[in-house]
């Protein structure tokens, strides 16, 4: 069974790592999910939600954001897709940087250090020099550096199909089948 862990920080764009929970939690694997409290502050401003183990069933599992002994935080517990889902510059500076100021941040460190996909999505603009440079950096380092910047040759009808562009394009990194948007023929 495959492993994801799911980190969700402060950045804007709260219903990206959402909807990537909905769809993860769908999938016959065990999804691994912390939210660091600006996270949490952030789903409740954007959505009015309250994100919990209960309403996912027994394949998703929470981790508290300050839990560094949470099996996650060890290279030793296999996990084969690591994705932040919005990241905030500061969570993107901070493992650029080699900091881990939380579980988060430190589960970003375990995927380059053992050398396994590490998808970050950000949600910032514009970007400063440093911003870029931490991007680079990580980008150098193994990640995936995706902008939370929905194409529109699909034709979106709703805010929902350009989250759904974005979760799919997710989807396609890990060369997961989806059908979260039509495809450019």
């Amino acid at each position: 069974m495959k492993k994801f862990f799911l980190g969700i920080t402060g950045a804007s764009g709260a219903v990206y790592g959402l909807r990537l929970l909905d769809e993860l939690a769908k999938l016959d694997a065990e999804v691994h999910v912390c939210i660091t409290p600006d996270g949490y502050e952030n789903i409740r401003i954007e959505t009015g939600k309250e994100p919990g183990s209960a309403q996912y069933g027994g394949n998703v599992i929470f981790h508290d954001s300050r839990n560094f002994s949470a099996p996650v935080s060890s290279g030793s517990f296999m996990v084969d897709h690591y994705i932040i889902a919005p990241a905030s510059m500061g969570c993107v500076g901070r493992i650029a940087s080699g900091v881990s100021s939380n579980l988060v941040e430190r589960c970003a460190d375990v995927a380059m250090k053992e050398r396994r996909d590490l998808i970050i999505l950000f949600r910032e603009a514009p970007l400063n020099l440093i911003h870029l440079e931490n991007l680079t950096r990580l980008a150098k380092a193994g990640a995936v550096i995706i902008p939370a910047a929905p194409a529109f040759y699909h034709k979106p009808e709703s805010i929902d199909d350009l989250i759904s562009f974005m979760i799919g394009k997710i989807f396609d990194i890990l060369k997961t089948d989806h059908r979260l948007f039509k495809r450019w023929e």
